[in-house]
């Protein structure tokens, strides 16, 4: 089911290692998994417009958690909705 306009709340930034994404703001919805992934580290659902340069290098800045993409998922194949799983960055500076 495709993520309503209105559900896409969160205005993210995207980072990646290979170089500036376009475009960089990203509107989506982010939800808790509502388990951890492990060791602590707290799992998310992301959904949004599809966006072809978001890939498993891909870090989704909120603010101060930082989210890095687990796994991508191109829902029905139709280059219409990203839905991602990932993992919040956690590190000695609570989130770097």
């Amino acid at each position: 089911m495709m993520t309503a306009i209105g559900a896409t709340r969160h205005a993210v930034t995207l980072e990646d290692p290979r170089g500036p994404l376009d475009p960089v703001l990203w509107y989506c919805a982010v939800q808790t998994a509502g388990a951890s992934v492990g060791d602590g580290i707290q799992g998310y659902r992301v959904r949004g417009r599809y966006h072809p340069g978001i890939t498993l290098e891909t870090r989704i800045r909120m603010g101060t958690p930082i989210l890095q993409v687990q796994t991508r998922t191109d829902v029905d194949e139709r280059h219409v909705e990203l839905e991602l799983f990932c993992a919040e960055v956690v590190g000695r500076h609570g989130g770097e």
